[in-house]
C-alpha cells in the first residue's frame, strides 16, 4: 500500500486528507501546532469555540457549503445579515449599500455615480482575463476617479500591501467585489453571510475523525523540517525522528515548501518560487464590555490608523454564545520586517488603543476583559499583473512530490471554500498519478 504524508493540516490538507484515506491509502498528517486547523483554528470565549482569524462564508462558496452537507453539517450553516462601515475622513460611515453610497461625504455626486456604475458593471463580468493585465490603482483611478482612489481603495490597498498596493491587479478586486455581490443577489435578501454554529472548528473537527475512521493519522506539533528523496520515495524528517512515504503533499505556504522541499527542486522552479510576494497578518481579538461600533465589518481608509479592518463579531453573531462578551477583531496585514509584526501583544496593544479611542472617544482601556493575539507569517498572496504565468503547479518537478498552497489560488482570493476547493483538486491529480502508476506495476508484473 502506498504511504502517502500530507505536511500542514489546513483545510487544503485536510480535505485532500479524507480523499486519499477514502480511496484506500494509508495517509499520515504532519502538523507544526497541536491543533488541525491552519487558519481555521479557534480558541474558547465564554464556553464558546471561536475562529483565531475572523471568519464567513459567502452565499457563492459553493464549495464549502457542499462539503459541509456531505458531513453532515449543512444545516449547521446560518446565513445572517451582516452591517458593513468604513472609517474615512475622520468619522465613521455606513458603506455598501446604494443609500449608504448617497451619504458617504468623501466623494462627490459625479464621483459616486462613477464608483457605483462601475461596480455594478464589476459584479456582472465573468472573464478576469481583461483584469490580469491592468493594476487596481490603474483601473480605479481610470474609472472611478482620482478622488475615490485616494479616500477608498487607495488606502484600504496600501493596508493590506503596503509598497505591492500599487501593483496589484486588478483581477484582485475585481474578484472581491463580485464575489461580495454574488453573495447579496443569491440570497435575494441584502448581504447574507455564512457563519457554522459552534464555529467553523467544526468542519475541521468533522473532517479529522472522518481520516481517523478511513485509517488516517495525525502527527500535531511535529513539524517537518526537510523532505529527502529516498530509494523512489521520501524520507519526512521531523524533530521526533524519519518516517517513510511514497508520496508527499505540501500544503502549506511558499515559504515552507521552499523551506522542506527547496534543495529537491529544479532550480528554474525554486527560483520562480522565491519570487512570489506574500504579506503576513497578525490579528487580536478584544474581549470587551461594550460595543465599539455599530459594525460587523468596518474598513478602515486612514493612513494614519496602525490597523486595517475592525471586525467586531458580535454584531453579527449574538454575544450571549460567547458568555454576553463583546468580541472584536482587530485585522492588520503586515510585511513580516515590519516592526510591529512581532512585537508582544502589549506593545501592540499600546499602539492600538489611542487609534480605537479615535474611532469611539468613549472607549476607555477598562473595556477590555481579555485579549487573545495571533501572528501568521503568510496570509495574502500579492496578485500583481500576470500573476496567471506565476503560478505553481500542483505537480511539482520532482516525482511524487506535490504543493497545495494559498499563491494557486485564482483568480479568486484564498479563503475556506478555496482551501476545500483546491484540496480536492490537487487529491485527484495525485489519485490520477496513483491509478496510473498501479496499472504500470501490474503491466510489469504480468509481463
Amino acid at each position: 500500500m502506498n504511504e502517502i504524508a500530507i505536511v500542514g493540516a489546513g483545510l487544503a490538507g485536510l480535505t485532500a486528507a479524507l480523499r486519499l484515506s477514502q480511496a484506500g491509502y494509508r495517509v499520515r498528517v504532519f502538523e507544526r501546532y497541536p491543533r488541525p486547523g491552519g487558519l481555521a483554528r479557534a480558541l474558547e470565549v465564554g464556553g464558546e469555540p471561536i475562529e483565531a482569524f475572523y471568519h464567513h462564508i459567502f452565499t457563492t462558496d459553493t464549495d464549502y457549503i457542499a462539503f459541509a452537507e456531505e458531513l453532515g453539517l449543512g444545516d449547521e450553516i446560518e446565513w445572517l445579515p451582516s452591517k458593513m462601515g468604513i472609517w474615512a475622513d475622520g468619522r465613521l460611515w455606513e458603506f455598501g449599500t446604494p443609500a449608504s453610497l448617497l451619504r458617504f461625504g468623501p466623494m462627490g455626486i459625479i464621483d459616486k455615480l462613477r464608483f457605483g456604475l462601475s461596480t455594478l458593471w464589476l459584479q456582472r463580468q465573468h472573464d478576469p482575463r481583461p483584469f490580469e493585465s491592468v493594476t487596481a490603482a490603474d483601473w480605479i483611478r481610470r474609472h472611478q476617479g482620482e478622488r475615490t482612489w485616494r479616500s477608498v481603495w487607495g488606502p484600504l490597498l496600501y493596508q493590506k500591501f503596503a509598497d505591492d498596493a500599487e501593483r496589484v491587479a486588478m483581477v484582485w478586486l475585481w474578484r472581491k467585489i463580485s464575489l461580495r455581490g454574488g453573495s447579496r443577489s443569491k440570497s435575494g435578501m441584502g448581504e447574507r453571510l455564512g457563519y457554522m454554529r459552534g464555529s467553523f472548528i467544526r468542519l475541521v473537527e468533522t473532517l479529522v475523525a472522518k481520516i481517523e475512521a478511513a485509517g488516517g493519522s495525525f502527527h500535531l506539533t511535529e513539524e517537518v523540517r526537510r523532505l529527502d528523496a529516498v530509494d523512489g520515495g521520501f524520507s519526512v524528517v521531523t524533530r521526533r525522528g524519519s518516517h517513510a512515504a511514497d508520496r508527499v503533499l505540501v500544503a502549506a505556504p511558499v515559504p515552507d515548501h521552499l523551506a522542506v522541499a527547496g534543495h529537491l527542486l529544479a532550480d528554474g522552479e525554486r527560483d520562480a518560487l522565491g519570487r512570489l510576494r506574500a504579506t503576513g497578518a497578525i490579528c487580536t481579538i478584544l474581549e470587551l464590555e461594550h460595543s465599539l461600533t455599530p459594525f460587523y465589518w468596518l474598513n478602515i481608509a486612514d493612513s494614519e490608523m496602525p490597523f486595517g479592518g475592525l471586525i467586531e463579531h458580535t454584531n453579527y453573531i449574538p454575544s450571549e454564545r460567547y458568555g454576553g462578551r463583546i468580541l472584536l477583531y482587530i485585522s492588520n496585514y503586515l510585511l513580516t520586517d515590519h516592526p510591529l509584526f512581532k512585537a508582544s501583544k502589549s506593545k501592540v496593544l499600546e499602539e492600538y488603543l489611542p487609534h480605537l479611542q479615535r474611532i469611539n472617544p468613549s472607549f476607555e482601556a477598562s473595556w477590555i476583559r481579555a485579549s487573545h493575539h495571533f501572528r501568521a507569517d503568510y496570509a495574502q498572496p500579492v496578485v500583481s499583473t500576470g500573476y496567471r504565468e506565476q503560478i505553481p503547479p500542483m505537480r511539482t518537478s520532482v516525482p511524487g512530490l506535490y504543493l497545495c498552497t494559498m499563491a494557486q489560488i485564482f483568480p479568486e482570493d484564498r479563503g475556506q471554500n478555496y482551501a476545500i476547493a483546491y484540496g480536492q483538486k490537487v487529491s485527484e491529480l495525485m489519485l490520477e498519478d496513483l491509478e496510473r502508476g498501479e496499472e504500470v506495476r501490474a503491466l510489469r508484473d504480468e509481463s
